[in-house]
Protein backbone atom coordinates (compact mmCIF):
# COMPACT_ATOMS: atom_id res chain seq x y z
CA UNK A 1 0.00 0.00 0.00
CA UNK A 2 1.02 3.35 -0.42
CA UNK A 3 0.09 4.70 2.48
CA UNK A 4 2.08 7.41 5.33
CA UNK A 5 3.98 9.14 2.63
CA UNK A 6 0.65 10.23 0.71
CA UNK A 7 0.81 12.39 4.01
CA UNK A 8 4.16 13.88 3.59
CA UNK A 9 3.93 14.46 -0.08
CA UNK A 10 6.40 11.78 -1.06
CA UNK A 11 3.57 9.95 -2.55
CA UNK A 12 0.98 10.82 -4.40
CA UNK A 13 -2.18 8.55 -3.72
CA UNK A 14 -3.44 6.12 -1.60
CA UNK A 15 -3.42 2.13 -3.16
CA UNK A 16 -3.58 -0.68 -2.07
CA UNK A 17 -1.11 -3.07 -3.63
CA UNK A 18 -3.67 -5.73 -4.54
CA UNK A 19 -4.57 -2.85 -7.37
CA UNK A 20 -1.23 -2.61 -8.18
CA UNK A 21 -1.40 -5.15 -11.45
CA UNK A 22 -4.78 -3.95 -12.86
CA UNK A 23 -3.44 -0.03 -12.64
CA UNK A 24 -0.40 -0.92 -14.13
CA UNK A 25 -2.88 -2.65 -17.31
CA UNK A 26 -4.85 0.35 -17.29
CA UNK A 27 -2.06 2.98 -17.56
CA UNK A 28 -0.70 1.28 -20.34
CA UNK A 29 -3.59 1.25 -22.14
CA UNK A 30 -3.50 4.98 -22.24
CA UNK A 31 -2.87 7.10 -25.55
CA UNK A 32 -2.24 10.52 -25.92
CA UNK A 33 -2.73 13.05 -29.29
CA UNK A 34 0.21 14.47 -30.25
CA UNK A 35 -1.38 17.76 -29.72
CA UNK A 36 -1.77 16.47 -25.86
CA UNK A 37 -0.29 18.91 -24.19
CA UNK A 38 2.15 17.76 -20.97
CA UNK A 39 0.40 19.18 -18.48
CA UNK A 40 -2.61 17.36 -20.03
CA UNK A 41 -0.65 14.13 -19.79
CA UNK A 42 0.01 14.47 -16.70
CA UNK A 43 -4.00 15.44 -15.44
CA UNK A 44 -5.41 11.92 -17.44
CA UNK A 45 -2.51 9.78 -16.12
CA UNK A 46 -3.48 11.44 -12.42
CA UNK A 47 -6.99 11.10 -12.76
CA UNK A 48 -6.55 7.46 -14.14
CA UNK A 49 -4.63 6.69 -10.84
CA UNK A 50 -7.19 7.95 -8.96
CA UNK A 51 -9.97 5.48 -10.18
CA UNK A 52 -7.83 2.87 -8.44
CA UNK A 53 -8.16 4.36 -5.11
CA UNK A 54 -9.54 1.87 -2.45
CA UNK A 55 -10.19 4.40 0.51
CA UNK A 56 -8.11 5.14 3.82
CA UNK A 57 -7.96 2.31 6.24
CA UNK A 58 -9.62 2.55 9.28
CA UNK A 59 -7.67 0.20 11.90
CA UNK A 60 -5.00 2.77 12.77
CA UNK A 61 -3.97 6.09 11.99
CA UNK A 62 -1.50 6.35 8.78
CA UNK A 63 0.23 9.71 9.88
CA UNK A 64 0.92 11.34 12.93
CA UNK A 65 -1.34 13.19 14.96
CA UNK A 66 -2.79 15.34 18.05
CA UNK A 67 -0.41 15.01 20.95
CA UNK A 68 1.87 12.80 19.33
CA UNK A 69 2.38 15.76 16.55
CA UNK A 70 2.72 18.54 18.77
CA UNK A 71 5.41 16.66 20.80
CA UNK A 72 7.08 16.36 17.88
CA UNK A 73 6.53 19.51 16.23
CA UNK A 74 8.06 20.56 20.11
CA UNK A 75 11.18 18.53 20.11
CA UNK A 76 12.02 19.62 16.56
CA UNK A 77 11.71 23.17 16.23
CA UNK A 78 15.15 23.73 17.63
CA UNK A 79 18.22 24.49 15.74
CA UNK A 80 20.55 21.94 17.44
CA UNK A 81 20.92 18.65 17.62
CA UNK A 82 21.76 19.58 21.66
CA UNK A 83 18.64 21.42 21.81
CA UNK A 84 16.48 18.52 20.50
CA UNK A 85 18.21 15.69 22.88
CA UNK A 86 16.83 18.12 25.71
CA UNK A 87 13.54 18.98 24.28
CA UNK A 88 13.49 15.28 23.63
CA UNK A 89 14.60 13.87 27.52
CA UNK A 90 11.99 16.62 28.86
CA UNK A 91 9.35 14.19 26.81
CA UNK A 92 10.60 10.90 28.69
CA UNK A 93 8.18 11.67 31.42
CA UNK A 94 5.14 13.16 29.53
CA UNK A 95 2.56 11.43 27.27
CA UNK A 96 4.38 10.07 24.39
CA UNK A 97 7.39 8.99 26.87
CA UNK A 98 7.27 5.73 24.75
CA UNK A 99 7.97 7.71 21.48
CA UNK A 100 10.19 10.22 23.24
CA UNK A 101 12.61 7.51 24.55
CA UNK A 102 12.87 5.69 21.27
CA UNK A 103 13.91 8.29 19.21
CA UNK A 104 16.52 9.27 22.25
CA UNK A 105 18.13 6.04 21.29
CA UNK A 106 17.70 5.77 17.32
CA UNK A 107 19.61 9.18 17.58
CA UNK A 108 22.17 8.00 20.04
CA UNK A 109 23.03 5.15 17.75
CA UNK A 110 23.67 7.65 14.91
CA UNK A 111 27.67 9.11 13.84
CA UNK A 112 27.40 12.45 15.93
CA UNK A 113 29.02 13.97 12.81
CA UNK A 114 25.83 12.90 10.48
CA UNK A 115 23.77 14.51 13.14
CA UNK A 116 24.92 17.82 12.74
CA UNK A 117 25.59 17.44 8.96
CA UNK A 118 21.71 16.59 8.61
CA UNK A 119 20.43 19.00 10.49
CA UNK A 120 22.36 21.77 8.59
CA UNK A 121 21.46 20.22 5.36
CA UNK A 122 17.58 19.76 6.33
CA UNK A 123 17.48 23.36 7.46
CA UNK A 124 19.44 24.47 3.86
CA UNK A 125 18.05 22.70 1.89
CA UNK A 126 14.37 23.95 1.51
CA UNK A 127 16.58 27.31 -0.32
CA UNK A 128 17.88 25.00 -2.70
CA UNK A 129 16.52 24.64 -6.18
CA UNK A 130 16.23 20.74 -7.11
CA UNK A 131 19.48 21.09 -9.53
CA UNK A 132 21.45 22.26 -6.50
CA UNK A 133 19.88 19.94 -4.18
CA UNK A 134 21.06 16.98 -6.44
CA UNK A 135 24.56 18.41 -6.38
CA UNK A 136 24.88 19.88 -2.84
CA UNK A 137 23.89 16.35 -1.41
CA UNK A 138 26.35 14.12 -4.11
CA UNK A 139 28.72 16.46 -2.37
CA UNK A 140 27.62 15.68 1.28
CA UNK A 141 27.22 11.93 0.24
CA UNK A 142 31.18 11.32 -1.44
CA UNK A 143 32.71 13.36 1.49
CA UNK A 144 30.95 11.35 4.22
CA UNK A 145 32.69 8.07 1.75
CA UNK A 146 35.81 9.76 2.35
CA UNK A 147 35.43 9.99 6.25
CA UNK A 148 35.99 7.45 8.97
CA UNK A 149 32.49 7.29 10.05
CA UNK A 150 30.92 5.84 7.08
CA UNK A 151 33.66 2.95 7.08
CA UNK A 152 33.74 1.92 10.52
CA UNK A 153 29.38 1.80 10.27
CA UNK A 154 29.37 -0.34 7.15
CA UNK A 155 32.39 -2.54 9.09
CA UNK A 156 30.68 -2.34 12.72
CA UNK A 157 27.03 -3.19 11.58
CA UNK A 158 27.53 -5.31 8.36
CA UNK A 159 31.36 -7.03 8.36
CA UNK A 160 32.02 -7.71 12.03
CA UNK A 161 30.18 -11.05 13.43
CA UNK A 162 28.60 -10.44 15.73
CA UNK A 163 27.88 -6.74 14.88
CA UNK A 164 29.89 -4.76 17.07
CA UNK A 165 28.78 -0.81 18.13
CA UNK A 166 30.76 1.77 15.92
CA UNK A 167 33.69 3.86 17.27
CA UNK A 168 32.53 7.06 16.04
CA UNK A 169 35.51 9.70 15.05
CA UNK A 170 34.80 12.38 16.69
CA UNK A 171 33.09 10.53 19.58
CA UNK A 172 30.51 13.36 21.01
CA UNK A 173 28.24 16.27 19.43
CA UNK A 174 30.38 18.69 21.39
CA UNK A 175 33.67 17.75 19.26
CA UNK A 176 32.15 17.90 16.18
CA UNK A 177 33.02 21.82 15.34
CA UNK A 178 31.56 23.88 12.87
CA UNK A 179 34.46 23.94 10.70
CA UNK A 180 33.82 19.89 10.41
CA UNK A 181 30.32 20.55 9.30
CA UNK A 182 30.89 23.62 7.12
CA UNK A 183 32.98 21.23 5.23
CA UNK A 184 30.50 19.12 3.99
CA UNK A 185 28.86 22.24 2.50
CA UNK A 186 32.00 23.95 0.87
CA UNK A 187 32.41 23.23 -2.60
CA UNK A 188 35.87 23.88 -3.37
CA UNK A 189 36.75 26.49 -6.44
CA UNK A 190 37.48 24.44 -9.44
CA UNK A 191 35.76 21.38 -7.98
CA UNK A 192 33.60 19.94 -10.87
CA UNK A 193 30.23 19.90 -9.61
CA UNK A 194 27.59 16.72 -10.42
CA UNK A 195 26.72 17.19 -14.49
CA UNK A 196 22.48 17.20 -14.50
CA UNK A 197 20.72 16.20 -17.54
CA UNK A 198 18.52 19.45 -18.14
CA UNK A 199 14.85 18.77 -19.88
CA UNK A 200 14.40 22.35 -20.48
CA UNK A 201 13.90 25.72 -17.93
CA UNK A 202 11.22 23.58 -15.77
CA UNK A 203 13.71 21.20 -15.27
CA UNK A 204 15.29 23.20 -12.50
CA UNK A 205 12.44 24.72 -9.65
CA UNK A 206 12.51 25.81 -6.02
CA UNK A 207 8.57 25.24 -5.38
CA UNK A 208 7.98 21.23 -6.84
CA UNK A 209 5.77 21.71 -10.20
CA UNK A 210 3.21 18.94 -9.86
CA UNK A 211 2.96 19.62 -6.09
CA UNK A 212 -1.08 20.18 -7.21
CA UNK A 213 -1.09 15.61 -7.68
CA UNK A 214 -0.33 15.72 -4.09
CA UNK A 215 -2.29 16.44 -0.51
CA UNK A 216 -2.51 20.19 0.32
CA UNK A 217 0.97 20.90 2.36
CA UNK A 218 0.11 23.56 5.90
CA UNK A 219 1.17 26.24 3.05
CA UNK A 220 -1.75 25.78 1.13
CA UNK A 221 -3.69 25.37 4.25
CA UNK A 222 -2.13 28.34 5.67
CA UNK A 223 -3.24 30.34 2.27
CA UNK A 224 -6.88 29.75 2.26
CA UNK A 225 -7.34 30.22 6.00
CA UNK A 226 -5.52 33.54 5.83
CA UNK A 227 -7.86 35.01 3.10
CA UNK A 228 -9.94 35.20 5.91
CA UNK A 229 -13.51 34.91 6.61
CA UNK A 230 -13.46 31.73 6.52
CA UNK A 231 -14.88 28.69 9.50
CA UNK A 232 -12.87 25.78 9.33
CA UNK A 233 -15.30 23.97 7.60
CA UNK A 234 -15.52 25.87 4.77
CA UNK A 235 -11.77 25.87 4.44
CA UNK A 236 -11.58 21.75 4.06
CA UNK A 237 -14.24 22.11 1.44
CA UNK A 238 -12.63 24.57 -0.56
CA UNK A 239 -9.09 22.44 -0.44
CA UNK A 240 -11.39 19.40 -1.42
CA UNK A 241 -12.63 21.16 -4.25
CA UNK A 242 -9.57 22.36 -4.96
CA UNK A 243 -7.57 18.92 -5.40
CA UNK A 244 -10.82 17.66 -6.95
CA UNK A 245 -12.18 15.39 -4.58
CA UNK A 246 -8.81 13.70 -3.76
CA UNK A 247 -8.70 11.07 -0.77
CA UNK A 248 -7.11 11.98 1.62
CA UNK A 249 -7.55 15.74 1.49
CA UNK A 250 -10.07 16.22 4.47
CA UNK A 251 -8.69 14.03 6.69
CA UNK A 252 -4.87 16.16 5.91
CA UNK A 253 -6.66 19.13 6.06
CA UNK A 254 -8.77 18.69 9.22
CA UNK A 255 -5.17 17.84 10.87
CA UNK A 256 -3.27 20.64 9.89
CA UNK A 257 -6.55 22.90 11.10
CA UNK A 258 -6.53 21.29 14.77
CA UNK A 259 -2.95 21.65 15.10
CA UNK A 260 -2.29 25.29 13.53
CA UNK A 261 -5.59 26.88 13.75
CA UNK A 262 -7.92 28.59 16.85
CA UNK A 263 -11.57 29.68 16.50
CA UNK A 264 -11.82 33.58 16.27
CA UNK A 265 -15.33 34.94 16.10
CA UNK A 266 -16.80 31.74 14.88
CA UNK A 267 -13.53 31.82 12.13
CA UNK A 268 -10.19 29.55 11.57
CA UNK A 269 -7.38 31.89 12.75
CA UNK A 270 -3.90 30.69 12.15
CA UNK A 271 -1.43 30.43 14.94
CA UNK A 272 1.06 32.22 13.92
Amino acid sequence: MITPNSYQGIATHYIDSSSLPDLEARLAELTFKDYTTYDQRLRIINSTITEFETGLPHDKPIHPAGALRATIDRCFAHDSIAAILDSLKKETSGQNSEWASKTLRTIAARSPTSLKVTLRQMQLGGTWSIDTAFQREYHIAAKFMEEHDFVEGVTAKLIRKPATKPEWKPATLDEVTDDVVDGYFRIPQGERRLALLSSGPRSNYEAYPHAWTSLPTEADVMAVVKKGGRTRRAVVQELVQMRDGKLGTRERVEEILQRKTRDQDGNAAWLD
